[in-house]
């Protein structure tokens, strides 16, 4: 019967254990390195959701303000509608403080026009 001897000190493999410790060290550093891409991308996530959360409360606040200041332009609107008014300009005090004219005379025919 013939026997193989193996010898575990060949040049093959050393290069054999060599690669699974360099295979070990790869694996730890994918695995780091894909820990701080998602640690990275869920941050940044957050820091999009709290900007657009606030954007969000902004439009709102604009809206209600828009919607004040609409309120208020119709309420200045119908003040300015009832000092336009003939009533209100009878009542106020500047048309009390005018002097009431004298009786109008009327030109009644042709003779008025263009006499010498």
């Amino acid at each position: 019967m013939s026997q193989v001897i193996i010898n575990r000190n060949t040049l093959a493999h050393r290069k054999r254990r060599r690669g699974v410790k360099t295979f070990e060290v790869k694996t730890f550093a994918m695995l780091m390195s894909m820990a701080l891409v998602i640690s990275f991308l869920s941050v940044m996530m957050l820091v999009n959701f709290n900007h657009v959360s606030t954007k969000g409360y902004t439009i709102k606040y604009l809206e209600v303000q828009q919607q004040r200041l609409y309120e208020e332009n119709e309420q200045l609107k119908k003040d300015l509608l009832e000092r336009k008014a003939l009533t209100a300009l009878s009542i106020s005090e500047k048309a009390n403080a005018m002097v009431k004219p004298g009786e109008a005379e009327y030109v009644s025919g042709y003779t008025a026009l263009a006499q010498k």
